[in-house]
């Protein structure tokens, strides 16, 4: 098939995708009694400015420290960038994630710009590790949903079914680490594929696994655990504040259960931006929790708009920078005298 044929055809349906969920997130909105306009204008007033600054802050820490843990899986595979080199590609990553379909037209951005600045040997060490940087974050995000449903929704009847989801999705992750990490698992996978697959395939795949034993460290674990788990706590954060300034009077805990499910969700390249079935789902469960159609779609589309403008950045950095260079001249002398110096060490 055509490849310009192919991409128009999977484009077509991530609009169908987008655009079906969203007329029934219109539907129930415009089909609630007493709907008006003016509601949508009334949700806001002064009281929702410092919601949103709140809001702002967490993304913005957030940020931070999710761009910290990429920097320790980076170095686990040799490739060591500057912190503030490495966080201007991140918000880069992150402009690009708001306007490429399915959230994810950011993280191949991230691994060419590592590939520009690292060379060609870094392209596996990019896509590994942001690859494992967005898994890792949707199984701790999973983490606290499941939490959140044995703390307070197990002996809920109408709430315990939605732990389902979680659980599953926990055990495919639990599933795909162990496949991704063990050293028997993998070698037999191996073996499949390099009976299955193409050769250049497989060849790719089990490189891939190689890198993957480089994250095989009780420290590294600790340190990206702590960071992932300080990164998704504040970007639910952001919703239940995003919640706050439309006037929605919800515990925290409904947002650390619900938000999960969205993300993950959104995270998924089936539609356009995340739109459609992510404001379908966040409607239909903040439903049971006795939020308005309304305010639950206004709160993610806020929390949309939180990224975006933070985003912003990563559009001032790629315009001035034009992506990540390549590797300087001093870089590469550099790397030639630590050699030199390390050769004369041996001798």
């Amino acid at each position: 098939m055509n490849k310009q044929l192919k991409s128009f055809l999977v484009f077509c349906l991530k609009l169908v995708v987008t655009l079906v969920p969203a007329y029934f997130v219109y539907r129930n909105i415009v089909m609630a009694p007493d709907w008006n306009i003016e509601d949508l204008y009334e949700l806001f007033t002064n009281k929702s400015v410092l919601p949103m600054v709140l809001a702002l802050l967490c993304l913005a820490v957030s940020n931070f420290t999710a761009c910290m843990q990429w920097k320790l899986l980076l170095e686990r595979q040799d490739v060591h960038m500057s912190y503030g080199r490495l966080l201007k590609l991140y918000h880069v990553g992150l402009f690009f994630n708001n306007f490429m379909p399915g959230n994810v037209g950011g993280d191949a951005k991230k691994i060419y710009d590592i590939r520009m600045q690292g060379g060609q040997d870094s392209v596996g060490a990019g896509f590994t590790a942001t690859f494992f940087d967005r898994l890792f974050g949707l199984f701790f995000i999973t983490l606290f949903a499941l939490a959140m449903g044995l703390l307070f929704f197990m002996h809920d009847d109408a709430q315990r079914a939605f732990m389902w989801p979680s659980v599953w999705i926990f055990l495919g992750f639990c599933a795909l680490f162990a496949s991704l990490f063990s050293r028997r698992l993998g070698n037999v996978l191996c073996a499949l594929m390099a009976k299955f697959l193409p050769e250049k395939v497989s060849g790719r795949l089990v490189h891939m696994f190689k890198r993957f034993q480089k994250f095989r460290s009780l420290k590294l674990w600790i340190c990206i655990s702590g960071l992932s788990a300080v990164t998704q706590a504040l970007r639910i954060f952001v919703h239940y504040f995003c919640g706050m300034a439309v006037g929605v009077d919800l515990s925290i805990s409904w947002y650390f259960y619900y938000i999960p499910l969205v993300a993950i969700i959104s995270a998924l390249p089936i539609s356009i931006g995340g739109f459609g079935p992510r404001e379908l789902l966040a409607q239909s469960l903040f439903a049971r929790a006795g939020v308005a159609s309304l305010e639950s779609v206004v709160i993610q589309l806020l929390a949309y708009f939180v990224s975006l403008v933070l985003s912003l950045f990563g559009a001032f950095v790629f315009l001035l920078d034009g992506g990540a260079p390549k590797a300087s001249a001093s870089t590469n002398d550099a790397a030639g005298a630590n050699a030199g110096d390390a050769h004369g060490k041996d001798a």
